[in-house]
């Protein structure tokens, strides 16, 4: 047999041993429990579809089955449950901060992109919080780990994050509803069907409306942290022959919550103050989700997009091309001092934006000696902060809050007599910052194979990208300092700008890895990789001089293993790495204690070893585990140097096990879930204190009956409630407070389930 037919007949049985085991996963329950075989996922990491053991470089992927057992609902619930991945909001879900392998950055500051990509149905989000919604009608998500510069391009240089919804049936109606109820009056109601239209033309159409109390107990008004959502996706399939096939997708979501809410440690004099107006003083236990604030948190959102994706499959290879537009508008309102009194609030501020993107990309046939992809991409968006209406406001209370600060004259520049020359009460911030991006790409990526065993990968992409900004804001204050000299202390906090910028960048990233067949089950590979995120302009601090930061790049090198054995009974990949980043982008709190600026750190570095293992060791049991283990994870240059990086542990776990057997024509399920997440530091404050490191163990549990129709199940998740926070903000300097977010308690509810 020729080395071309043996590799076109060993790519055909793994892939006919994936589709089947596939199809076993979504049979009846007594079926699967007699599985004799590890489900094989079929993953597109590559961009082709493969079997994961054969894709060289780590992913985590998670099929429908696994999705729905162990109630991934939103990317946190995601990030639960991979150990590399690392999630948090702080005060609302645009700011999210995605990491992978401890790399990563908020995005309080709108001009700050992802370093963790987020892909949904190939189209790529400028904002990591855009994905933060529900997951609807989910078919696979995958997380690829590493830089994915050449096939995934720009702000992947940590990995990125692709998430699959359903397409519609061209041969049958079919569809599901699905209803939840649970603790804070949790009500979750899920719908979906699709079917034929005709002999070439298909629909899809799917509907979630998600509402649930707040779980932060508001002793001042309503109860914080809620949510009141809804979305929807509708595609048409239209396939007029077996070469053609062009897939278009709406979708809307809207958020109405009161996300996203903190509790807090106050300061002496905020307590006094409280006590001495007859209110109840804070208990100063931030973990009991007890809180009193005078200004409600909320987030208001709505999104649309649009996509149409086309395949043209012929002889000399495959055409693909992928048109996307999305529109994302909301507002944000939030407590700044966490407490009853009024000293600063942060007031339905504004922001919008839309994007454009199109890609264009040829595949040559698989199984050759040399497989082919190149491509081009275009992307603009443009990305508006503010609306030139105030947003932050001092209070009342402000000034005599401030002077009770035994470090307040700390805060006030060398003469000044008393915080009360600098701030009024009634003084305010305005906006309005205009961010536009252009990019363009060419990209190109090739597999040589060398032997039956032995295959080489190299790609390279080039990026040109042009951005400008139109940055305003201004302060609008009544202290003498602002009659006398324009400044006050809420110019400390935001610099006043009216100024114009622009910057150009060319960047070339670049794959080169290499896989050997040790067995017919068994891989081993080496890979390296490059990465970029782009530059920016700080909108809300700093000098002219100071506005711009640099593009961050990341090098990675990858040794790994993949193995399939005991008859397909047991699986484990393994992965060691290392990587470096270049200028990291790097958000650091203000020497006020109020205020951020983004700055490049001159090098940052992590490594260690990434380890998952599946395994069946009865036809009615799977097993799975995954160990991060971060042997290397701190900032190697400049004036932080020697400090650990935050939102990362040196062991993060997670093990899951699914037990299933036949009862009453269909069959038990129990799914448990545990992660853990070892001690980690939960602030990117530079002054950091033992308060701030915090470790985390969370318990989820489901059982349930299904059949090919019913699926009935009760869950649980944070069993032992588990109390800590994800994020804990700075010092608030004014009143001494500090904030911690935290995650939900511990939360029961019954799923019920109608396939038809």
């Amino acid at each position: 047999m020729t080395v071309l037919n043996t590799i076109k007949a060993r790519r055909r049985y793994r892939l006919c041993r994936a589709l089947s085991a596939l199809v076993l996963g979504g049979a009846a329950t007594e079926v699967a429990a007699q599985a004799k075989a590890l489900e094989e996922i079929i993953v597109t990491a590559s961009k082709r579809n493969e079997s994961l053991q054969d894709v060289p470089m780590a992913v985590t992927a998670f099929s429908e089955q696994v999705i729905q057992e162990a109630g991934i609902n939103n990317a946190v619930d995601l990030a639960v449950l991979t150990p590399s991945l690392t999630i948090f909001i702080n005060n609302q879900p645009y700011t999210a901060s995605f990491r992978i392998r401890g790399i990563g950055t908020s995005q309080n500051d709108i001009a700050l992109e992802p370093s963790v990509g987020i892909f949904v149905d190939d189209v790529f989000l400028s904002r990591s919080g855009l994905g933060m919604s529900d997951l609807t009608d989910i078919e696979r998500i995958e997380v690829l780990q590493g830089p994915q510069g050449t096939l995934y391009g720009k702000n992947t240089n940590a990995g990125a994050i692709s998430i699959f919804t359903k397409d519609p049936n061209p041969e049958e109606f079919e569809g599901y509803v699905e209803s939840s109820v649970g603790e804070y009056d949790l009500t979750k109601f899920t719908a979906a069907a699709s079917g034929p239209l005709s002999q070439s033309l298909a629909y899809r159409i799917t509907g979630t409306i998600d509402q649930q109390d707040g779980y932060f107990d508001n002793g001042a008004g309503e109860d914080l942290n809620n949510t009141d959502d809804w979305n929807a996706i509708a595609k048409l399939l239209y396939q007029p022959s077996d070469d053609l096939r062009i897939l278009l997708k709406g979708s809307h979501v809207d958020r109405n919550s009161s996300c996203c809410a903190a509790d807090s440690v106050q300061g002496i004099s905020v307590n006094n103050a409280l006590a001495a107006r007859g209110l109840a003083i804070d208990k100063n236990d931030p973990f009991d989700h007890e809180i009193a604030v005078n200004v409600d948190n909320k987030f208001e959102n709505k999104a649309d997009g649009l996509s149409m994706v086309m395949d043209y499959d012929q002889d000399w290879g495959s055409l693909k091309s992928i048109t996307a537009w999305g529109k994302a508008d909301g507002t944000a309102s939030y407590d700044v001092d966490r407490s009853q009194l009024d000293v600063m609030s942060y007031v339905d501020a504004s922001s919008k934006g839309d994007s454009l993107s199109q890609e264009l990309r040829y595949a040559s046939p698989t199984g050759g000696v040399l497989d082919h992809q190149v491509g081009i991409f275009y992307f603009q968006s443009n990305t508006q902060g503010g609306d030139g209406s105030p947003f932050v406001f001092l209070g009342e209370d402000f000034i005599s809050q401030a002077n009770q600060q035994p470090g307040i004259s700390d805060l006030l520049p060398p003469g000044v007599p008393s915080i009360a020359f600098v701030a009024q009460p009634g003084d305010s911030i305005r906006a309005n910052v205009k961010l536009e991006t252009q990019t363009v790409a060419i990209f190109g990526q090739s597999i040589w194979h060398i032997s039956e065993r032995w295959r080489v990968t190299g790609g390279l992409r080039w990026t040109d990208e042009e951005k400008t900004a139109d940055l305003f804001t201004a302060v609008d204050s009544t202290a003498l300092s602002a009659q006398l000299t324009g400044l006050s202390f809420l110019t400390a906090v935001t610099t006043p700008i009216d100024q114009d910028f622009n910057r150009s960048t060319s960047d070339v990233n670049w794959l080169l890895d290499t896989s050997f067949d040790l067995l017919d089950d068994t891989m081993i590979y080496a890979r390296a990789a490059t990465g970029s995120k782009s530059g920016g302009f700080n909108t809300v601090n700093g000098t002219p001089e100071q506005r711009e930061f640099d593009d961050e790049s990341t090098s990675s090198y990858e040794l790994g293993a993949k193995s399939t054995f005991l008859d397909a009974r047991a699986r484990i990949n393994a992965a060691a790495f290392y990587s470096k980043v270049d200028d990291y982008q790097y958000q650091r709190q203000l020497d006020i204690g109020i205020g951020t600026l983004v700055t490049n750190l001159p090098a940052v570095e992590t490594s260690g070893l990434d380890v998952n293992l599946e395994a069946q060791p009865f036809s009615n049991l799977t097993l799975t585990g995954g160990v991060l283990y971060m042997h290397k994870y701190e900032i190697t240059d400049g004036p932080q140097k020697g400090d650990n990086l935050p939102f990362t542990a040196e062991y993060s776990t997670t093990a899951s096990a699914t037990l299933v057997f036949p009862l009453a024509a269909g069959g038990i399920y129990l799914r448990t879930d545990y992660s853990y997440m070892g001690d980690h530091l939960t602030t990117d404050s530079v002054d950091v204190a033992s308060r701030d490191e915090q470790n985390r163990s969370l318990y989820n549990a489901r059982l349930g009956w299904r059949n090919d129709h019913w699926n009935v199940s009760v869950w649980g998740k944070n069993l032992t409630d588990n109390q800590y926070a994800g994020l804990t903000a700075a010092t608030f300097p004014i009143t001494s407070m500090d904030a911690y977010f935290l995650a939900p308690p511990r939360i029961y509810g019954a799923t019920l389930r109608y396939d038809f």
